[in-house]
């Protein structure tokens, strides 16, 4: 089984999106949102009360459940409060299953691939103590929404998304386990937002201690179609991780995900592998060898 786990916060709108890159291939999907309406930082946001039915609207086949609890603990920090939320999480979706937690803001270039790779290998469902598991994808970070399409990074910079352990978060979702690097894509509408909304993130961010959020806010509103190429290493907490910005005329999201895909189809299609002392294990499942 496949659950997905999503954080709903101030930026619940993007889910939709979202949403639309995983439905068909998920059994379950658990929308997790603070029930004080309260984020990591201890700031309140609104949901908009037609948010839960338009999302009954886009789940015919009843996949999607809400979860609402209190995540937020004024005794902890941003960053604490985010892993603890996704124990929450991860306690509440179960064991024998293999656990996804995705941002609202994030969405799979190749989901198909992701859930075929996690359907052979679900060996690793069978004995998650003995075998623990993490996987990590590659983003594209959208940067900047501009007037004629996207700024925005390609590093294959790697996030963790999946897992068969349960509550074991120690870090936001990064797991202590042995971590798989696969080839799965992932826009990351991260930064490619409203002003309004840059501000809110900077405010709310689980990272928000860790860099000065007035300069970074500042930089945001500076770069544009025609100063972009000037900018390098502007990470705001690792400034070596974002190396320069890339730009992709479209009109919207989904215009710049197909773009994108057409752009780079060898890359995204290069199939995942385990890695090598992994793959006696899957030998000895096919085989059925005790």
């Amino acid at each position: 089984m496949i659950k997905i786990g999503i954080l709903i916060s101030y930026d619940y709108k993007f889910v939709f999106e979202c949403i639309k890159h995983i439905y068909d291939y998920a059994d379950e999907i658990i929308l997790a949102y603070d029930k004080n309406s309260q984020t990591w930082s201890g700031n309140t946001f609104e949901i908009d009360p037609t948010f839960f039915t338009e999302i009954k609207e886009i789940d015919p086949l009843k996949k999607i459940k809400f979860y609402s609890d209190n995540f937020y603990d004024k005794s902890l920090s941003a960053m604490e409060n985010d892993t603890r939320e996704r124990n929450m999480l991860s306690k509440f979706m179960g064991p024998d299953c293999w656990q996804l937690q995705i941002d609202a803001d994030e969405y799979f270039l190749n989901f198909d691939k992701v859930v075929g790779f996690l359907k052979q290998h679900s060996f690793y469902l069978k004995q998650p103590d003995k075998y623990p598991l993490t996987i990590r994808g590659k983003w594209i970070t959208l940067f900047k929404k501009t007037d004629n399409g996207f700024l925005y990074i390609e590093n294959d910079e790697s996030f963790s998304f999946g897992t068969n352990q349960v509550e074991s978060y120690n870090f936001a979702r990064d797991i202590d386990c042995t971590v798989l690097k696969s080839n799965f894509y992932c826009v990351h509408q991260s930064w490619a937002r409203e002003e309004e909304e840059i501000y809110q993130k900077v405010n709310n961010w689980s990272h928000k201690d860790d860099f000065d959020q007035k300069i970074f806010f500042d930089f945001w509103r500076k770069v544009n179609e025609t100063n972009f190429h000037k900018h390098t290493n502007f990470h705001p907490i690792y400034p070596q991780e974002w190396k320069k910005l890339s730009f992709i005329a479209c009109d919207s999201v989904a215009d710049f995900t197909e773009k994108y895909g057409q752009l780079n189809q060898k890359k995204i299609n290069k199939k995942t592998k385990l890695p090598k002392k992994h793959r006696n294990r899957l030998l000895k499942n096919l085989l059925n060898i005790r």
